[in-house]
């Protein structure tokens, strides 16, 4: 018997299917983790992010299943977020308002589908590759704004560099990123 997709547990679980939802926690947990643990350090804070991840996606899977929006792209997605707000309320600082400063929001628009997802799990080797082709000060300044959550005015403070600089870093490191990314998905050939 063939192992269900992750669109086919998405869409049980929008059918409020616990049996489902559990399959998805078991297959995406580890990786959330490692994600989570990346982020924030402590083991209690990274189990209450990803129980309020699992429980966010229960309560939206209609509309991601509806709209085909690939889970794990959505979980990773929404964990970094919340640890990154959990990070951002420690030094004080408030959660970074969506469509603001916050440099990976949650508008489901720009998420890989279910297929595109795979491609990308496929090619994750490649993927990695191209991150690692940015120049050090873009990978740097992108690294402090998606693992430690950090505003385009907090990287410039932290780097000393001017904010306009730091601007130009990240648009240049998500346009390099955004157009490998085809390379990368298959839908054109370049030497990576």
């Amino acid at each position: 018997m063939r192992e269900a997709t992750a669109q086919e547990l998405l869409a049980r679980v929008a059918r409020h299917d616990g049996e489902a939802l559990g399959v998805l926690y078991d297959r995406f947990a580890p990786g959330l983790l490692a994600l989570l643990r990346r982020i924030l350090v402590e083991r209690q804070e990274v189990e209450e992010v990803l129980q309020e991840v699992f429980l966010r996606l229960w309560n939206q899977a209609s509309h991601l299943s509806r709209e085909g929006i690939g889970a794990s792209a959505w979980l990773a997605l929404v964990a970094r977020n919340a640890a990154v707000d959990r990070l951002r309320a420690r030094r004080g600082l408030a959660p970074q308002a969506l469509g603001g400063h916050r440099i990976l929001g949650e508008n489901s628009a720009w998420l890989p589908r279910g297929e595109e997802l795979a491609k990308l799990e496929q090619r994750s080797e490649l993927l990695q590759k191209v991150i690692k082709q940015l120049p050090s000060h873009q990978r740097q300044a992108l690294d402090l704004a998606v693992f430690d959550g950090y505003t385009e005015a907090e990287i410039s403070q932290k780097l000393g560099q001017p904010l306009g600089k730091v601007r130009s870093e990240l648009r240049a490191a998500m346009s390099f990123l955004r157009h490998r990314l085809r390379a990368v998905m298959g839908t054109w050939v370049a030497n990576i």
